[in-house]
C-alpha cells in the first residue's frame, strides 16, 4: 500500500516526528473570531477547554491566576473553574478551543443551545 499524505483529507492533524501522536476521542473543536470589544463575563463549563490563541491578544482569568495571552499561547479552563476573557486592542482575536469531553451535539458550534454557568447560577 502506497504512503498518503493524510493532512490532504485532515487538515488538523499533522505527521509529526517518530513516537509523537495524538489521540482525538470524545472532544470537539471549535475556531472562533472574539471582536475587539468582546468580553465575557465570570463562568464555568463542565469540560476541559484548552484554548490556543491565533491572532490578537487577550487578557484570561482563570481560577485565581491572570494571563495576557498573544499568538502562539495555550490557555486551559479545567472543569467547574470560574474564567473569563477579555480581547485587548482594536485587533480580533481568533482562537482554537479544544473541548472535552464533546459536548452533546445539538449543543457544539457556534449554533448550539449549550449555555455557559455564571456564578451566581451555581
Amino acid at each position: 500500500m502506497a504512503d498518503s499524505n493524510t493532512t490532504a483529507y485532515h487538515p488538523f492533524i499533522e505527521r509529526e516526528a517518530a513516537g509523537e501522536h495524538t489521540i482525538l476521542e470524545d472532544c470537539e473543536i471549535d475556531a472562533r473570531t472574539h471582536e475587539s470589544d468582546k468580553a465575557s463575563e465570570l463562568h464555568t463549563h463542565d469540560e476541559t477547554h484548552i484554548i490556543f490563541m491565533r491572532t490578537g491578544e487577550m487578557h484570561w482569568e482563570v481560577g485565581d491566576e491572570e494571563f495576557h495571552a498573544t499568538p502562539g499561547d495555550t490557555i486551559v479552563t479545567p472543569p467547574d473553574t470560574e474564567h473569563k476573557f477579555e480581547v485587548v486592542g482594536d485587533e480580533p482575536s481568533k482562537t482554537l478551543c479544544l473541548i472535552a469531553p464533546a459536548r452533546p451535539t445539538e449543543d457544539q458550534g457556534p449554533s448550539g443551545t449549550h449555555e455557559i454557568t455564571k456564578p451566581d447560577d451555581i
